[in-house]
């Protein structure tokens, strides 16, 4: 399945050069919108400082949009200037612009992140199809079309630990095939939790031929062990190299983990990199897996807890869908984490606890094609910002067909709709970004969505849950992982938190992104954002028993925090950093009245 370029020299100079204008572009629309440079200028011309290493001050300039949407700024395409000529080195900005004028404790580190970034976007720029062929407008195959990374992050494609050979093969958007590797880890250092009405040996069936099997049973007995008493965990390939060799030294010399073979089963990678999906067997459950990788704002490793509560959490709100008349009207899904296995990393000692933490474990999510009709499709939900190579709007076919008007109701209202429902009328939020979401058409018109990557994306305040006493009883988060991650937990005392919750990943990303682009094809920001009240007003007036709960999780209030994620890659965990936005759905509110 190998790809290569066929662009010429020059092409891949003009690839390069686009890739590096949207770092900056990018870079700059963070900087700006979380205040971490200072600017001067009205209007659209903004003017900002850089400081050369022998310390004189360079005068930089853009042109911005501020938009309606949060505050949000939006750069002009080729607009960075430099002592007022066009601004194309990335090298001098970064060194100039971040290196000589910031001083977070981790400068150094953002700067590679945005130069790995780079080298990474413009490999895959230099065989980009020039558009989506229509065999893969299915939901596996887009997800490796998903290829433009995070809106936001000016990291945007980092993947910290790949290298550009890692990248070609595990990479999505470069839809290679890839095999799993196996592990037999003992299971007193195993830990395995399965949904209710599932089974393991079934999930397992889905990914190990009998032959396999056998295979694994006879290496062990080689080993002098017998595979009754072990787990078989699921590696990722890269994972299997670099890290489970190194990090398990004792457990493998013990034969407490055994390297098993690798399969034949042909897998691809999903948008996530590290959650793979079957390409021979349509039904099978997707694995995500341990990878010990950065990208955008992220470790991708999976911690022990988070694997052990992904089914319970499915479960709960599987039980809430089914005992909802809204949600089942809906037909609203999400796609169950029916098995989570983890390492047992409490038996290990300290120092190596901390270096071998969330790297082996994986969690077995339903595949998408459990919830859907013959009539339907499914599309990752970023799949409506999307723009290929050819300048064409994915949505382009489809709002030609029904009209931006009709096209944008059904979309609003069809993802709106359960979010909200689930904040107001059950206390629950979701980490409800694009990526998260998948929207479900027919005739390539919105009817409804399924939520995914639930083990921790939700947030919720005990008490101030619709039904208290249906939720599970989770596995804490550890001391350690909160100093590791104090952004990643899932219960919390404060309302705001779960509001915030929504707000931030539902409203500030997936929301604003998607007006974004509508924008494009003639449905005005404020018209947008117009829907979106109505939507929620709508609700409300459908639920006065509410009204209460509407007031605690207010979605038209002043208040409401947005994450700061680029002065996090910059300064660290240290500190939160949050900031208050202007919130377009109270600006809509009153223009309703």
């Amino acid at each position: 399945m190998e790809r290569t370029s066929c662009l010429s020299n020059e092409e891949k100079l003009t690839s390069l050069n686009e890739v590096m204008e949207r770092i900056m572009r990018q870079t700059m629309e963070a900087f700006l919108f979380e205040g971490i440079v200072d600017v001067s200028g009205k209007g659209r011309e903004r003017f900002f400082a850089g400081k050369t290493a022998e310390g004189a001050t360079v005068r930089y300039s853009c042109e911005a949009d501020d938009k309606e949407s949060f505050g949000r700024v939006k750069l002009v395409k080729h607009s960075i200037r430099r002592e007022g000529e066009p601004c194309v080195d990335l090298y001098r900005f970064l060194e100039e612009v971040v290196g000589n004028s910031l001083d977070g404790a981790h400068v150094a580190q953002f700067i590679s992140e945005l130069l790995e970034t780079m080298a990474k976007d413009h490999q895959f720029k230099t065989i980009q199809q020039e558009r989506v062929p229509e065999e893969d407008r299915h939901y596996e195959a887009l997800e490796s079309h998903m290829a433009d990374g995070h809106p936001y992050h000016p990291s945007y494609k980092s993947r910290i630990g790949f290298s550009l050979a890692d990248n070609y093969a595990y990479g999505p958007e470069f839809n290679q095939e890839v095999s799993l590797q196996w592990v037999a880890v003992h299971e007193r250092l195993a830990d395995v939790t399965v949904s209710d009405d599932a089974s393991d040996d079934e999930i397992y069936l889905n990914h190990l031929t009998n032959e396999d099997r056998r295979t694994f049973n006879e290496i062990l007995i080689k080993n002098g062990r017998d595979a009754k008493n072990y787990v078989f965990i699921p590696v990722h390939p890269w994972q299997a190299e670099h890290r489970i060799p190194s990090l398990f030294v004792q457990q493998l010399a013990d034969k407490d983990i055994v390297m098993l073979d690798g399969t034949q089963v042909p897998y691809r990678a999903q948008q996530s990199i590290r959650t793979l999906s079957r390409r021979d067997n349509e039904d099978a459950t997707y694995i995500k897996l341990a990878l010990s990788i950065t990208n955008t704002s992220t470790s991708r490793i999976l911690a022990h807890h988070t694997t052990q509560n992904a089914p319970k959490i499915s479960d709960w709100l599987q039980k809430i869908i089914r005992n909802d008349a809204l949600l089942t009207r809906m037909r609203f899904q999400v796609l169950r984490e029916v098995m989570g296995v983890s390492f047992r990393y409490a038996e290990l000692s300290p120092i190596a606890y901390g270096s071998a933490y969330g790297t082996l474990g994986a969690i077995y999510r339903e595949n998408v094609s459990t919830y859907l009709e013959p009539q339907e499709t499914a599309w990752p939900l970023n799949a409506v910002s999307l723009v290929q190579k050819n300048g064409e709007s994915f949505i382009q076919a489809a709002i030609e067909r029904h009209g931006i008007e009709k096209w944008s109701d059904a979309l609003i209202r069809t993802v709106t709709l359960p979010i909200i429902h689930l904040l107001y009328g059950h206390g629950i939020a979701l980490e409800s970004h694009a990526q998260n979401i998948i929207l479900v058409l027919e005739d390539e018109l919105p009817t409804r969505i399924i939520v995914k990557d639930l083990h921790d994306s939700v947030r919720y305040v005990r008490g101030k849950l619709l039904h208290p006493e249906w939720a599970p009883a989770l596995h804490p988060e550890p001391e350690t992982h909160r100093k590791f991650n104090r952004y990643s937990f899932l219960q919390t005392e404060s309302v705001s938190e779960v509001r915030d919750y929504t707000y931030d990943a539902f409203f500030f990303i997936c929301m604003t992104e998607i007006c974004l682009t509508l924008e494009k094809f003639g449905l005005s920001e404020s018209a947008f954002w117009r829907k979106c009240v109505e939507t929620i007003n709508d609700y409300q007036k459908g639920y006065p028993e509410y009204k209460e709960r509407f007031e605690m999780f207010d979605l038209f209030s002043e208040d409401g925090l947005i994450e700061e994620m680029t002065k996090r890659r910059i300064y660290g965990d240290g500190e939160l950093y949050f900031r208050k936005a202007q919130n377009p759905l109270r600006r809509a509110m009153g223009v309703l009245g």
